[in-house]
C-alpha cells in the first residue's frame, strides 16, 4: 500500500522516517493522534523483510497506542517508532543518541517508551538528547521497565474475562497456558501461581523455556500445536497477529486474555472468536499497565496512584464486555468503541479552550 493511502486509511497524523549511516540506523516514526494530549510509544527493533512490513507494523501498533492511552484514562495520542533491525547494525550509544536527536526534532508530539527489543538501560542513551522519553532506570529517576505493572494489569484482565466468563474470578484449578515467558510472562506466571492457576508455558525459545522448568512451571515443547491445546485460559504474552484466519478454528479455549499487542489480524477476527463461544480480552485493554505507568514517571511517579489505575482495568474490562453484550457486538468492536467515546469528549472540550 503506498504510503499516503496508509495514512488516509488509518488517519496517522504524521509518518516520519529517520537514517543515520554512521551506525545503520533505519527508522520510522508514526504519530497516530494527539488529540488528548503528546503521542505516546514505545520503539521497537525487529529484523523487518521489508519497509512496508515495517509500516503495516507502526501503522498499528501507533493506533493501538490511541486507543490504549484513551480507554486507560491517560491524557495521552498514539505513536510509535519502529527500527528495521539490519546486518551490522549494534545496538550502541551512538545509534541511539541518534535516535534520540531524531525524537528531540518532534519537540514533544512523541514521547518514547521501551517495545521489543528495548531496554531501560538503552533508554538512557536516548535521554541524552532529548527529554521526551520515559521508562527509565531507576538509578536515573525513572521507575524501570514497566513489564511488571504490564504484568499485574495482565492478571487484573484475566480476572475480569474469569468473572464474565463463568460468574467468579477464583481461578484456582483452572489450565492457563501462557504464550511466552519474557518478562511479562514470567511475572504473569507468578501471578497466576499464586491465584491457585494450573500454569503452562510456550515459548519458540529453548532459554525461555529452560527457565520457566527451572522456575517450575510445566512447558509445551512443540510449540506448533499451542493453539489447539486443551486449555481454560490462553494467554499470549509475546508478539501479535495470532488470531487469524488460519488459527481460529483450532483454538480450544474459553478465553483469550494476554498482554501482546495486535492480537488480531483483521478485525472480523474477533467476530468469529465470539460465534465461536471464545471470549477475548481486547489487547490494548488488557495490557495497559505498562502505559499507565510509563505515562505516570513522565508527569511525576506515584506508585500507588499507579498500582490503582491499573486495577481499574479489572473494571474497565466488564464495562467493556457489558457494552459488547448489550450491542451484540464482539468485544474488540466495544473496546473501540469505549475508547473513540473518551476522545470525541475530551477532544470537544479542549477545542473550546485553543
Amino acid at each position: 500500500m503506498e504510503i499516503f493511502e496508509l495514512m488516509k486509511k488509518n488517519k496517522d497524523e504524521q509518518i516520519a522516517f529517520y537514517s543515520d549511516k554512521s551506525v545503520k540506523l533505519r527508522a520510522i516514526l508514526a504519530i497516530h493522534s494527539t488529540a488528548l494530549g503528546a503521542a505516546m510509544g514505545g520503539i521497537r527493533i525487529l529484523k523487518y523483510k521489508t519497509v512496508q512490513e515495517a509500516l503495516f507494523d507502526l501503522s498499528r501498533l501507533s493506533t493501538a497506542m490511541t486507543l490504549k492511552s484513551a480507554a486507560a484514562g491517560l491524557n495521552f495520542g498514539g505513536g510509535q517508532i519502529v527500527i528495521i533491525d539490519q546486518d551490522g547494525m549494534e545496538k550502541s550509544e551512538a545509534l541511539f543518541r541518534a535516535l534520540g536527536r531524531f525524537i528531540e526534532s518532534f519537540k514533544g508530539r512523541f514521547i518514547a517508551a521501551a517495545d521489543i527489543g528495548v531496554t531501560e538501560n538503552l533508554l538512557e542513551f536516548v535521554s541524552m538528547e532529548t527529554k521526551y522519553v520515559t521508562g527509565l532506570p531507576s538509578y536515573c529517576g525513572g521507575s524501570g521497565n514497566p513489564s511488571y505493572m504490564c504484568a499485574y494489569g495482565t492478571l487484573m484482565g484475566i480476572l475480569a474475562s474469569a468473572k464474565h466468563k463463568w460468574g467468579t474470578d477464583d481461578i484456582n484449578g483452572k489450565k492457563i497456558l501462557i504464550q511466552g515467558y519474557g518478562r511479562i510472562g514470567k511475572y504473569l506466571a507468578g501471578f497466576l501461581k499464586e491465584k491457585g492457576g494450573n500454569v503452562i508455558i510456550s515459548d519458540s525459545d529453548t532459554a525461555m523455556t529452560e527457565k520457566a522448568k527451572q522456575d517450575g512451571i510445566d512447558i509445551i515443547t512443540n510449540n506448533e500445536d499451542i493453539y489447539s491445546y486443551d486449555c481454560d485460559i490462553f494467554a499470549p504474552c509475546a508478539t501479535g497477529t495470532f488470531i487469524n484466519p488460519s488459527t481460529i478454528d483450532l483454538f480450544n479455549c474459553e478465553i483469550i486474555a494476554g498482554s501482546a499487542n495486535n492480537q488480531l489480524l483483521n478485525e472480523e477476527d474477533d467476530r468469529k472468536l465470539k460465534e465461536k463461544g471464545i471470549l477475548y480480552a481486547p489487547d490494548f485493554i488488557i495490557n495497559s499497565g505498562g502505559s499507565i505507568d510509563a505515562a505516570q514517571e513522565y508527569i511525576g511517579y506515584k506508585k500507588e496512584k499507579i498500582k490503582i489505575k491499573t486495577e481499574n482495568i479489572y473494571d474497565r474490562l466488564l464495562e467493556v464486555f457489558k457494552i459488547s453484550d448489550r450491542k451484540n457486538i464482539p468485544t474488540n468492536e466495544a473496546a473501540i468503541q469505549f475508547a473513540l467515546k473518551r476522545i470525541d469528549s475530551i477532544k470537544g472540550i479542549r477545542g473550546m479552550y485553543h
